[in-house]
């Protein structure tokens, strides 16, 4: 994979799985978007109440998981995440009157933004949030913290349950 915030790639390029070849479906331009919307969807607060952005292992996961599914995908939702990109990039000027790019914003303003988009009247800008939402989402809480947070007893999806062993009574 690739790191996203510096565009270098990380030297790891692994498919996910060993009959599946690691392809991308997201442009650098796209990637740095689906990036920097990870940060703001994933956020938290601090102590104090200040917006911190999510990880870079978690926006870095977000963002490889949607790259590599699109990649998989047809050339028309390549073709139309490109285009979903460029809006998701563009609109925080209709949406929030912000004369800037989505990942050009401060944190907190990237998530009024999308918290903007989740509640305009228009269903296409709850559709445009809800199209990275989703499959995001799935990349994120499928393993550590995440998953744990979510209440799920294992390190990850695939790892097997251990079933607590009565002990033996004696005869």
């Amino acid at each position: 994979m690739s790191d996203v915030a510096s565009g270098q790639s990380s030297g790891t390029e692994v498919a996910l799985d060993r009959l599946d070849w690691p392809v991308r479906g997201l442009s650098p331009r796209a990637r740095r978007v689906v990036f920097a919307y990870a940060e703001a969807m994933y956020a938290d607060e601090d102590e104090k109440g200040a917006i911190v952005p999510a990880s870079p292992a978690i926006c870095e996961r977000a963002t490889a998981w949607l790259d590599h599914s699109v990649g998989r995908a047809s050339s028309d939702l390549r073709r139309g995440f490109a285009v979903l990109t460029w809006l998701l990039e563009m609109m925080p000027l209709f949406v929030i009157g912000a004369f800037s790019r989505m990942s050009r914003l401060p944190i907190a303003r990237r998530v009024g933004y999308l918290e903007a988009l989740e509640q305009s009247q228009f269903g296409f800008f709850a559709l445009l949030l809800v199209a990275f939402k989703v499959p995001t989402s799935v990349a994120v809480f499928e393993e550590g913290e995440e998953l744990a947070s979510t209440g799920f007893d294992r390190p990850s999806t695939t790892a097997r349950r251990r079933l607590p062993v009565a002990p033996e009574r004696a005869p």
